[in-house]
């Protein structure tokens, strides 16, 4: 519409290893975990280099299959600095710069909110964050101007270590980063510098998930409010385990009870009538390979509106199919990578 010249896309690919010629090193990855009658798909993540050489023969959009989350802003890095694989440092710098953005608000004080604990000023307009990478692969995190949140030690602190299993090891397509080392320096203005990060050489094998057909899972929920809410809430959940708990496996919650904190059914239907809660939600989730099988959660949840214990209202259920997936290392030479331009 304004007369703008088509965009070079460049797309990626190779990341795809669902077809017959990868099955056999699946399999042998995966061994007894492998489903052939339920396989669906599996995906390499793939890293920077492709896309820093899309960018560096002139790609203004850059479309990549699945790429580990800090590729896609050490490519940016790697093109316009011209870092080879042997600048490991720079690389892995970079990537703990890419690393921090790949969350989005969580390093500008999103998910680091805690009233009365860790105030975020201006949530409601937070800002996204922005990095400035540098030669030597130090980085300079930073947000958006005019905007909410908070950029500062604390917040890069935990954005940092955020999925993080091995601070001396963490590992990528590209390289492993050691931030055991690292220097973090506050210079105001919403502004953190991160450097002193060490690169590793990168790993021989590049992570994959294969994916299979997981069946059906069903949720539904049901509230019980006022005087005794939880002992009725507790009978609904007794009465659908015995209609259905030979169907399929169950799980059981009580929300605002027993929820989120190691609960299961187990736990649910052995605790004790401890104190009064007079607002409870139970929810009921079960999977199976039929759909029809999880319509008789769905419905049989539904008929406690009427059918009893009193009082309950507010029912909800939803019902979808799952991928289940299994994770192994697949070697890198084993997946061809290619860039077209389209």
């Amino acid at each position: 519409q304004q007369g703008l010249p088509k965009p070079r896309v460049a797309v990626i690919t190779g990341d795809d290893l669902s077809g017959p010629v990868f099955r056999p090193e699946l399999k042998r990855q995966l061994g007894d975990a492998f489903d052939e009658q339920r396989f669906v798909c599996a995906n390499a993540y793939l890293g920077a280099f492709e896309i820093a050489r899309a960018i560096r023969d002139g790609a203004q959009i850059v479309v990549t299959g699945r790429v580990s989350d800090p590729s896609l802003a050490l490519g940016p890095a790697i093109a316009h600095h011209g870092w080879s694989r042997d600048d490991l440092d720079a690389l892995a710098g970079a990537t703990m710069a890419g690393h921090l953005l790949e969350c989005g608000a969580q390093v500008t004080g999103g998910y680091f909110a805690d009233p009365g604990k860790k105030e975020v000023p201006a949530m409601h307009q937070i800002g996204f964050p922005v990095a400035e990478i540098f030669a030597d692969g130090s980085c300079l995190i930073g947000k958006a101007d005019d905007s909410g949140g908070l950029v500062d030690l604390r917040t890069v602190k935990e954005q940092l270590l955020y999925e993080v299993h091995d601070p001396s090891s963490y590992i990528t397509p590209d390289v492993v980063a050691d931030i055991t080392q690292c220097q973090l320096e506050d210079i105001g203005n919403h502004q953190v510098r991160l450097s002193g990060v060490i690169g590793h050489a990168r790993p021989a094998n590049l992570k994959t998930l294969a994916y299979f057909d997981g069946g059906w899972l069903g949720e539904a929920e049901i509230s019980y409010a006022g005087p005794n809410a939880q002992a009725r809430a507790r009978l609904a959940a007794e009465i659908l385990k015995k209609r259905l708990g030979q169907l399929m496996p169950l799980r059981f919650d009580l929300i605002g009870l027993v929820s989120l904190f190691g609960d299961d059914a187990g736990q649910l239907f052995s605790s004790s009538e401890a104190g009064q809660h007079h607002d409870v939600r139970m929810r009921i989730a079960g999977k199976h390979e039929s759909a029809a099988v999880v319509d008789r959660l769905l419905q049989d949840t539904l008929a406690l509106w009427t059918c009893g214990p009193a009082g309950g209202g507010g029912v909800r259920t939803s019902k979808r199919q799952r991928l289940s997936n299994q994770s192994c290392l697949i070697p890198r030479e084993l997946i061809p990578v290619v860039c077209e331009f389209v």
